[in-house]
């Protein structure tokens, strides 16, 4: 390799002022994506063009960091909307092209999916052929297979909405909320529940738990024994909804369900669309949106942390400077997500526009706690200031990156799913100058 004090002066001049402004160019950029929180400009994941509508997608990540997102588009030419698959082998860095995961034909929506332990990626998501459909399809060497049915109602009886899924070690699991409608019209949301063995028969579905109340958005998680927590919206009509908890101890035979737990005890106002993550310490945790009181459209994100033994211990607090305003023109509600990495990283995103963004228009807020949700970091905006609602973000976490995917909406009808990651921001610039 050549040395500075080997080079001619003329040259050496040369190749300092080229170092000089190589480094400046990436101090410059480094310095941008640290201004923005360590998350760089998004990109567009959806392959619809012109004023198409893509939404409603959902984020998994593989023990090995591979990335894969799910959402739903309008198939090519048609007007029905079909489930879409995109996936990166390298942290996010690079996209595959989108595909259909399944033929065209019949109208779908409301997608969700997970990896299990090999990197093979397990989907559900609502499909419409004259009734309601819950369906399923894997992933299997770059090829979906399937789908195949886990169960259907009709659309004047029952009605399905909201599915999630998980896997453990032996099964695929998912949950969903089904409408039982009664006399004279009542009709009342049941948390449903049904398993397979991956690529197997699904079994008949139960209902997990009965509330005599309303009960919508389960989602889904597993800890390390392959046990379940399911948590949801349970809405009375005379009271606050609250946030309620259940486990599901799964056994080879079937899997028994917990009495439900009120994870948003002591809290006045309304509560709505959790999520939930266990770590392998065996610890769970929820986060959901509250309403202000006498605030419209306004809500603060809280979050929960109990063990798995004792939910009994949970106690919800507030994510500092997490309150925002929610637009109403993609998601009612803030829709916070979580995600962890190893037992004390917790990561939440949420929708919303505070002071000083474009009236109306919400961004994807984030915050971590290092300390299990001892304490929080300032939230900071993930999406571009603009004209454009942001919402319904996914995230998880590898170690490395943070990786969020959300819905764009651009008025009045385009609407597309952007990702970002989140870099590292422990980078420095020793600048060593010398007299040649």
């Amino acid at each position: 390799m050549l040395r500075g004090d080997s080079l001619n002066p003329l040259a050496a001049a040369v190749i300092g002022i080229c170092g000089t402004i190589l480094a400046a160019t990436y101090t410059a950029h480094a310095s941008h994506v640290a201004a923005q929180g360590g998350w760089p400009p998004p990109v567009e994941l959806s392959s619809q063009s012109g004023d198409g509508t893509s939404r409603g997608p959902d984020l998994a990540i593989a023990q090995s960091g591979d990335l894969h997102v799910i959402w739903m588009e309008p198939e090519a030419g048609g007007v029905t909307f079909t489930v879409y698959h995109a996936s990166s082998h390298n942290q996010g860095s690079n996209w595959s092209y989108s595909v259909p995961l399944a033929p065209a034909g019949n109208d779908r929506e409301q997608g969700a999916m997970d990896v299990d332990q090999y990197g093979t990626a397990h989907a559900v998501w609502i499909e419409h052929p004259g009734a309601f459909e819950l369906r399923y399809a894997l992933l299997s060497e770059d090829v979906w297979q399937g789908p195949t049915i886990i169960t259907h109602s009709n659309y004047l009886t029952r009605e399905i909405l909201s599915p999630d899924v998980v896997t453990t070690q032996d099964f695929v699991h998912a949950v969903w909320s089904e409408t039982n409608r009664g006399p004279a019209g009542s009709s009342r949301l049941d948390v449903f529940y049904s398993r397979s063995e991956a690529g197997g028969l699904w079994s008949p579905a139960t209902t997990t738990v009965e509330t005599h109340d309303s009960s919508d958005g389960p989602r889904v998680a597993t800890d390390q024994a392959g046990d379940l927590h399911v948590v949801w919206e349970e809405s009375p009509t005379t009271t606050p909804h609250s946030i309620y908890y259940i486990s599901g101890t799964v056994s080879a035979e079937e899997t028994i369900w917990s009495v439900p737990v009120t994870v948003s005890e002591g809290l006045t106002q309304t509560a709505t669309t959790p999520d939930i993550a266990v770590g392998s310490d065996y610890w769970v945790h929820v986060v959901f949106g509250v309403d202000v009181e006498n605030q419209q459209y306004v809500q603060d994100i809280y979050y929960a942390r109990f063990p798995v033994n004792d939910p009994g211990l949970v106690s919800a607090t507030l994510i500092p400077g997490s309150r925002v305003t929610v637009s109403q023109q993609l998601p009612t509600f803030a829709s916070p997500a979580v995600a962890l990495f190893g037992d004390h990283q917790v990561h939440v995103a949420w929708n919303g526009w505070k002071a000083g963004d474009n009236w109306d228009s919400d961004r994807i807020y984030y915050a971590v706690s290092e300390n299990g949700g001892g304490s929080w970091s300032e939230p900071v905006a993930v999406s571009p200031k603009d004209s454009r609602p942001d919402g319904f973000p996914s995230l998880a976490a590898d170690g490395q990156f943070v990786h969020v995917v959300w819905q764009e909406k651009d008025p009045p009808t385009d609407q597309d799913i952007f990702y970002t990651r989140r870099f590292p921001i422990r980078i420095t610039f020793p600048l060593a100058l010398k007299a040649f």
